[in-house]
């Protein structure tokens, strides 16, 4: 029996354990990938700690995957050995009505590699092939991981926000997510007025060099106040948050306009209280919550970055190697070094 590496998470709570277990058996659909990359996002923190339940354990995490294909099932077509590729992480049936008219997040039978099925914090990853694309060799395996959440997650979310060039748009958080949704508002979407909202000012430098308009901290600033200047008192269009918690959603829906639309991307486990009326009613606002992304959106972003238009070269601040992945997991909980992205590198 063949062994291969892989970190486990046994326990809520506890650190992930690297352990030799086998190498997985494909089905007829599958494709067994190599892994070079998988990065680390906090997603795999709420994880670990029982905020968002796993399907099992133990269990492999790490759900931004990108690697090389080794050997596929009998009944697999398209993706063949030696491929470089990264993975979708949203397995559904592809069958049913929200499959067939590209909202695969909402099938019935969803599952997530890296927290329904084991996920690429490891050697090797069975991935239904279908959850493949293929990835030109301009494109590194680092950049080409992130793709698979990091990036793609703050696309859809502009996506679903209806993002367009002449809104005024405010990003609240500017973590891994929330920097690639300021580059992608101003290089994809087009957008000028960009508002990036944080604690730490290192981020938010960040934020200004990936496109953001302007930039508050708001341990230092009202940012209620700063809005109603920039905006000449008509608030914001859009505003998404990235952080997750009770007081930056509702802070969000205050700094929201008239026929505005909020997008609510972070995970927390805390509950929220809103006055319907004043809050959401009087001015016709909309709520909007992400969950994942689409294949689709995945594909097209390979394009942007393979094109130029979308720059990832500094997206990666930190790589550990499989034994020190906890480590790369602190450097993110503890926000050390201002990280936009933490990858573990896997050598061949």
């Amino acid at each position: 029996m063949e062994l291969m590496r892989a970190a486990r998470l046994h326990a809520i709570r506890n650190m992930l354990s690297v352990d030799s277990i086998p190498i997985p058996q494909l089905g007829t659909g599958d494709a067994l990938v190599g892994c070079r990359a998988a990065g680390i996002c906090h997603s795999d923190i709420n994880y670990r700690d029982g905020i968002s339940p796993v399907a099992h354990l133990p269990i492999t995490l790490g759900h931004e995957i990108s690697g090389i294909v080794v050997k596929s099932g009998k009944d697999v077509h398209g993706i063949k050995q030696g491929d470089r590729v990264c993975a979708h992480y949203v397995i559904s049936c592809g069958r049913c009505e929200y499959c067939t008219t590209d909202r695969e997040t909402y099938c019935d039978k969803y599952q997530m590699i890296g927290k329904d099925v084991d996920g690429g914090f490891a050697e090797y990853v069975r991935v239904p092939a279908s959850n493949l694309l293929t990835i030109p060799d301009s494109v590194p395996f680092e950049q080409a991981a992130i793709l698979g959440c990091a990036v793609a997650t703050a696309y859809h979310a502009l996506r679903r926000g209806r993002t367009k060039a002449g809104d005024t748009i405010l990003i609240n958080g500017v973590g891994g997510l929330g920097l690639h949704a300021v580059q992608l508002a101003s290089r994809i979407f087009n957008v000028e007025k960009i508002i990036a909202v944080d604690v730490l000012d290192e981020k938010l430098n960040l934020a200004g060099k990936y496109g953001a308009s302007a930039l508050l901290n708001s341990r230092k600033v009202n940012v209620a106040d700063q809005i109603e200047r920039i905006t000449g008192g008509r608030s914001v269009d859009l505003s998404l948050d990235f952080v997750g918690r009770k007081g930056t959603i509702e802070n969000a829906v205050r700094w929201v306009g008239k026929g505005g639309r909020l997008v609510v991307v972070g995970i927390s486990s805390e509950e929220i209280h809103l006055s319907p009326y004043s809050s959401i009613i009087g001015k016709e606002m909309e709520i909007i919550g992400v969950n994942d992304h689409l294949k689709s959106e995945l594909a097209q972003l390979i394009q942007y970055v393979s094109s130029g238009k979308l720059d990832l070269s500094n997206s990666i601040t930190q790589r550990v190697a499989l034994e020190d992945v906890n480590h790369g997991m602190q450097i993110l909980q503890d926000n050390v070094g201002n990280p936009v992205r933490t990858v573990v590198r896997m050598e061949p």
